[in-house]
């Protein structure tokens, strides 16, 4: 039975409630950070119903691009082994300076949480960080069969090429695991460093408040906003479009480095499969007959193939062989697993 300690930080995100769930199920003592007290007090009445004997506590961090965000975390636990920094900004379209929203709370932040663990985590033996598919992905290669990517390939990209929110995560996810990748080699630090490179994270929310709004968070709310979709609209959903994993499979491949030295330094890449809006919208028309008439059928031809065609063409065959994994939720468990939440999410309420 595990009893390391493990700090999870941004830990009400979405990914990082489905970490904190595989944390506690391998009893793991988890101190979790989160900007708010109300989100701490909610995450712990929820997760001590099904861990009712977990140890969970929570850390308050405002602001993860302020200096020294994380010393008083690790001056007040130095009993910390593992660390998964997951806390970054993940919306798009906000309505603010683009360094502000993006570059510095996901360069600052990364570099805050290592230089605490590197002057104040002694014994911190594992550090995983959040990358994002973003940082991997060449934009010119879109479509290019002669071009594979890979756990070795890198996006381009330079905050000087920086004109949209689009653009501005994509720099800035693929800054910040430069810069932590930069900061292992130049420090040479005693523990050691995995990033995580997931692409669109689909899938259920872990916890039930987090269906409260309308709106659900990015990924997310790319199947929630098909279910509000016009049941007359027949044109062929093209948008969204992407790579996928499942939140369950991101999350355990957050964890397995806890766990297995052989990831230790490694990028991985966890992809399930393609989609597009016409994919998903033709799995959600075949699984749930009692939308008919409520929502749109586009135009189910081609889908397939206008996926595979529009997404960039891959090899992650390294990450499933270094983490032991033989099979990743796939895009019909995952959508069908969202969609019956949702549904029963809304009768209940």
């Amino acid at each position: 039975m595990a009893t390391k300690t493990v700090l999870l930080t941004g830990a009400s995100g979405f990914i990082a409630l489905h970490t904190l769930d595989q944390l506690l199920k391998r009893n793991y003592t988890v101190i979790g950070t989160v900007r708010s007290q109300d989100k701490a007090d909610n995450i712990t009445t929820q997760f001590k119903k099904d861990y009712p004997n977990a140890q969970l506590t929570f850390a308050i961090v405002e602001d993860i691009g302020a200096p020294g965000a994380f010393n008083k975390v690790f001056q007040d636990h130095p009993e910390i082994e593992g660390v998964l920094h997951t806390a970054s900004p993940v919306s798009f379209g906000l309505n603010e300076d683009l360094k502000d929203t993006y570059f510095t709370p996901a360069t600052e932040g990364t570099r805050n949480v290592l230089e605490a663990i590197q002057t104040y985590g002694k014994s911190v033996k594992n550090v995983v960080v959040t990358s994002s598919l973003a940082a991997v992905i060449n934009g010119n290669k879109i479509g290019d069969k002669t071009f594979i990517h890979t756990e070795e390939t890198w996006n381009p990209i330079t905050w000087e090429d920086v004109n949209t929110g689009l653009e501005a995560y994509v720099a800035s996810k693929t800054l910040a695991e430069k810069l932590a990748r930069k900061f292992a080699d130049e420090k040479k630090p005693s523990w050691t460093l995995t990033t995580i490179n997931p692409p669109f994270v689909l899938g259920p929310q872990k916890l039930e408040f987090s269906l409260t709004n309308k709106t659900l968070n990015t990924s997310a709310e790319i199947v929630n906003e098909l279910l509000y979709s016009d049941p007359n609209d027949t044109h062929f959903f093209d948008a969204p479009l992407g790579t996928f994993i499942d939140v369950r499979d991101a999350a355990l491949v957050h964890v397995l480095p806890l766990e297995n030295e052989n990831l230790s330094g490694k990028r991985l890449i966890p992809i399930q499969d393609v989609y597009n809006g016409q994919k998903l919208l033709n799995i959600i028309n075949k699984t749930f007959p009692e939308l008919e008439g409520k929502i749109a059928k586009g135009s189910p031809e081609n889908a397939d193939r206008h996926a595979e065609e529009s997404n960039i063409y891959y090899d992650t065959s390294k990450t499933l062989e270094w983490t032991g994994i033989k099979s990743w939720i796939t895009l019909e468990e995952s959508v069908k697993d969202s969609v019956r939440q949702i549904l029963d999410y809304r009768s209940k309420h």
